[in-house]
């Protein structure tokens, strides 16, 4: 009898602490479809910038009217357009826990311009040690310390380098999908504000860049109540097994 309490309380205790678990597939980011608009997520424009960060739905840009695929999900994404030269900065901090994640977002880009150049900055009004203007048109998605500058791409500053357009990179794609281990950053940084950057700058033409489906989430862990029924069921069989055993010894 001693046995079989214990063994039912030994599962009580497991299951308690299996439904203090986090439900499989919750992500650490806030609002990743902005089906919410932009809550949980902060827009940054360089000074001087035209344009910005701003929802998008339906074929077209939001400013522009250019043509550019629907949202992946839902009926809002994620989109930056501009009627000129501008850098704009889309970012939501987010605490690190240690652990097996991973990243996914889709990404649209919408290059009106006929190439990409990717100087290291971010500066729409970059220019040269002569004064010339330094051409700038690219993408770029990175994690960051939280304290970092929005526009910052130091190295002290990115902890990951997510995605970079390059030179001769095709200049309109539709959405596309990534996925990004952060097990090891996430792990080295655990308990730390970090920041999750999509940033363009374009000085040449506008330069769209859509963004949906934005998501970290641990990676296969069992959903609490799977293994609670597992847990209980095991109980039930220990228990029938017990009780199968005191009626074997009697005379």
């Amino acid at each position: 009898m001693f046995r079989l309490a214990r063994l039912t309380a030994l599962t009580a205790a497991a299951w308690l602490s299996l439904a203090a678990l986090p439900a499989a597939d919750a992500s650490t980011i806030a609002n990743g479809g902005f089906e919410a608009g932009f809550t949980s997520w902060v827009r940054v424009d360089q000074v001087g910038s035209d344009g910005s960060f701003l929802l998008q739905s339906g074929l077209a840009s939001p400013l522009n009217g250019d043509p550019v695929p629907a949202p992946p999900a839902g009926t809002t994404a994620a989109m930056s357009d501009g009627f000129g030269p501008g850098a704009h900065v889309l970012y939501q901090d987010f605490l690190a826990t240690a652990g097996a994640q991973t990243l996914k977002f889709d990404l649209f880009v919408g290059n009106r311009a006929d190439r990409f150049a990717t100087p290291a900055s971010l500066d729409f009004a970059l220019t040269s040690p002569i004064g010339a203007q330094t051409l700038n048109q690219q993408v770029r998605v990175d994690l960051l310390r939280a304290a970092a500058d929005p526009f910052s791409v130091a190295a002290s500053d990115v902890l990951q380098s997510l995605y970079a357009s390059q030179v001769g990179d095709p200049l309109v794609s539709g959405y596309r999908s990534f996925a990004f281990d952060l097990s090891g950053v996430l792990s080295a940084h655990g308990g730390e504000l970090l920041r999750l950057r999509f940033a363009e700058t374009d000085n040449l033409a506008q330069l769209q860049l859509g963004i949906d489906n934005v998501d970290i989430a641990v990676n296969s862990i069992p959903e609490p109540a799977s293994h609670a029924l597992l847990l209980v069921g095991l109980a039930a069989l220990l228990a029938r097994r017990h009780h199968a055993g005191r009626g074997g010894r009697r005379p």
